[in-house]
C-alpha cells in the first residue's frame, strides 16, 4: 500500500488531482480513447453537484463542465459530467448509447429521449483489476472509472400535472422500444427519468443506461436496480446474487413504483417536507423493502388515505390504480414454487402494469393455468386502448398525439 499513487486511492490527476479542500474549478486537457484532446472547467463546487450511491454502494457523481471544444458558442444549452465506476466485464454506458442513438435514427419513441453524449473516456489506469490481480484474486466485479460529458438534462421530479405525466409517459414509450430492440436499461427510477425543453415543449427523457445490458439473462454476479423503485421479484436473495433474469416486466413495475414515489412525495417540483409517505422504503435493506412495499400494495384501504403531494393530484389518480395490478403479483410471488412464476412475455407484461384500467385477473396457483395473456396485441399508448378506462382526463390529452402499435400490428 504504501506504494500506491494518488489515483491508486481513487484520485485521478484529470479529476481530482490531489487531497485536500476540494477547489471550485478544476481546468484540465482531456484526451478520449482515440487521442482527440479537449479542453474544460470542471465545476467541483457546483452547487447541484449530485452523488447517487446503488445497490452495492458505488457512488456515480454529476456536475457541471465548460469546454469551448464541445459547444458553439452560440449554443446556449449547459454540459455536465460524469463521473463513475463501471463493472469492467459489462458493455460499457458509452456502447450503449451508442446503440440507442441508431435505434433512434428510425424510432420516433427513442429519437429525441435519450441523453446527448458529447465525450467520453474509460480510464483504464485506474482499473481496480490491478489490485486484485496483484493480491492473487478473482477480478470478477472489477470496476473501470469512467468519464462522460453530456447535454445538461433536467429531473423529472420539478414537473407537475399534465407535464409531469406526459414527461413519465414518453420515458415509458423510450425504454419499451429499446428494450424490444434488445437495449435493457435495467434500473428505473426517480434520478434516471429526466426532461429537456425544445421548441416543441417539454421532452421526457430516459437517462443512465451504466447498468444496461444488451443481454438479457440471469448472470450469476450483480443484480441491477434502486431498491426503493426495484421490483419485488428483484428482492430476495436469489434475485440479488443475480440469478434470476432481469425481465421487462420487472422495470414495468419500477416505472409505476416512480409514479406512485413522485406523485407522494413532491409538492410543485420539490421534496416535502412534513407528512411524507414511503419514508422507510429508503432506510431499510431489500427484504425490508420488499416487505414494506408488499404492505403497500396491499393496504388497499391506507392508499385511499394518501395525500398526493401539490401539483400531483390528478397524477395519484392513476397512480393509486396500479397497485391493483401490482396485486397479481404479489400472489403470485407468494403462492407458487419457487422459480415456477413464469416471465411474461412484453405485450403481457404492459397490459398488466402499465394498462391500469384493464382488472387484473385472479392469480394461478398452478404456473400456466392462467390466462393466455402473451397472446395478445395491444396498442400501447393510444388512448382508445392502454388508458381508455383510466378516469384521468388528462392522460388522454397527454398521450393522443402519439400511436404506439404493439410488435406485428399493422
Amino acid at each position: 500500500m504504501q506504494r500506491f499513487r494518488e489515483q491508486d486511492w481513487g484520485l485521478h490527476p484529470d479529476i481530482d488531482p490531489k487531497f485536500g479542500p476540494r477547489p471550485e474549478f478544476h481546468k484540465t486537457t482531456l484526451t478520449d480513447d482515440k487521442g482527440k484532446k479537449i479542453e474544460v472547467t470542471l465545476e467541483l463546487s457546483d452547487e447541484e453537484r449530485v452523488t447517487h450511491y446503488g445497490l452495492n454502494d458505488r457512488a456515480t457523481n454529476l456536475f457541471s463542465v465548460k469546454s469551448d471544444d464541445l459547444t458553439d458558442p452560440e449554443d446556449a444549452r449547459e454540459l455536465v459530467v460524469k463521473v463513475f465506476w463501471a463493472e469492467a466485464t459489462r458493455t460499457s454506458e458509452p456502447e450503449i448509447l451508442k446503440r440507442v442513438h441508431d435505434i433512434g435514427k428510425d424510432n420516433e419513441f427513442v429519437k429525441g429521449h435519450a441523453p446527448d453524449m458529447l465525450w467520453y473516456k474509460a480510464f483504464k489506469d485506474a482499473s481496480t483489476d490491478k489490485f486484485r490481480e496483484r493480491l492473487g484474486l478473482k477480478t470478477e466485479g472489477a470496476r473501470v472509472l469512467y468519464m462522460i460529458i453530456f447535454r445538461k438534462l433536467r429531473p423529472i421530479t420539478k414537473l407537475t400535472g399534465r407535464d409531469f405525466l406526459h414527461a413519465w409517459w414518453e420515458t415509458v414509450q423510450c425504454h419499451l422500444a429499446l428494450w424490444e430492440k434488445q437495449a435493457y436499461h435495467q434500473d428505473i427510477s426517480p434520478s434516471n427519468l429526466m426532461y429537456r425543453i425544445d421548441s416543441g415543449g417539454i421532452v421526457g427523457v430516459l437517462n443512465d443506461f451504466d447498468l444496461a445490458s444488451t443481454q438479457q439473462s440471469a448472470t450469476g454476479t450483480e443484480c441491477t436496480g434502486t431498491v426503493p423503485f426495484m421490483a419485488l421479484d428483484l428482492l430476495d436473495d436469489l434475485a440479488l446474487q443475480g440469478h434470476i433474469t432481469h425481465a421487462y416486466q420487472h422495470d414495468a413495475e419500477s416505472l409505476i413504483w416512480v409514479l406512485i414515489w413522485i406523485s407522494l412525495r413532491y409538492d410543485d417540483g420539490k421534496p416535502r417536507k412534513h407528512d411524507r409517505p414511503l419514508d422507510a422504503w429508503p432506510r431499510v435493506d431489500a427484504a425490508g423493502c420488499r416487505k414494506e412495499k408488499r404492505d403497500f400494495i396491499l393496504g388497499k384501504a391506507v392508499c385511499q388515505a394518501l395525500v398526493p403531494g401539490k401539483g400531483h393530484e390528478e397524477n395519484w389518480k392513476l397512480g393509486n390504480k396500479c397497485p391493483g395490478a401490482l396485486v397479481v403479483n404479489v400472489a403470485r410471488v407468494e403462492l407458487l414454487p419457487e422459480g415456477q412464476d413464469p416471465l411474461l412475455e412484453i405485450d403481457a407484461a404492459f397490459v398488466r402494469y402499465l394498462s391500469p384500467g384493464r382488472p387484473p385477473e385472479a392469480p394461478s396457483m398452478v404456473p400456466g393455468d392462467g390466462p393466455e395473456e402473451t397472446s395478445q396485441v395491444v396498442d400501447r399508448v393510444s388512448p382508445e386502448s392502454a388508458w381508455a378506462k383510466v378516469e384521468v382526463p388528462v392522460i388522454q390529452q397527454c398521450c393522443q398525439r402519439n400511436t404506439f402499435h404493439a410488435v406485428g400490428a399493422k
